[in-house]
C-alpha cells in the first residue's frame, strides 16, 4: 500500500532551508556596530549601528525559534544538535546587539557631531 507523503516531513525541510537561509544574516548581525571602533580608532560613527540592530534582531529572532521550535523533542538527537547550534548563535548575537544599543545611545547623545 502507498502511504502519502507526510506534511511534517515537508515542513521539517523548510524549517532547516530557513536556518540555513538565514545564516547570512546573523553573520550580518555580527559586524562591529562602530567601524572606528573596531579599527583601533575612538570616532562616532555616524552611519550609525541600525544595519547592525536590524540584522542582529532578525538573526535573533530566526534562531531564537529553531532552538525552540527543534529543542522541545529531547529524544532526537539530531533536532538536540540543532537546537544547540541555534543557541550558539544567538550568545553570539547578543553581545553584539547590546553594543550595537550602546552605540545607538553614543549616537544620540553626539548629534551636534553627525549633524
Amino acid at each position: 500500500m502507498i502511504e502519502p507523503k507526510r506534511p511534517r516531513h515537508l515542513a521539517a525541510i523548510l524549517g532547516y532551508t530557513a536556518l540555513v537561509a538565514g545564516l547570512p544574516i546573523a553573520v550580518l548581525g555580527l559586524m562591529p556596530a562602530n567601524e572606528y571602533k573596531a579599527w583601533g580608532g575612538g570616532g562616532i560613527d555616524c552611519d550609525g549601528p541600525g544595519l547592525v540592530l536590524f540584522f542582529g534582531l532578525l538573526g535573533l529572532a530566526i534562531y531564537g525559534a529553531g532552538a525552540v521550535l527543534n529543542g522541545r523533542h529531547f529524544g532526537k538527537p539530531f533536532r538536540l544538535l540543532v537546537a544547540g547550534i541555534c543557541v550558539l548563535v544567538c550568545l553570539a548575537l547578543i553581545p553584539n546587539f547590546a553594543d550595537a544599543l550602546r552605540e545607538q545611545r553614543l549616537n544620540a547623545l553626539a548629534t551636534e557631531t553627525c549633524g
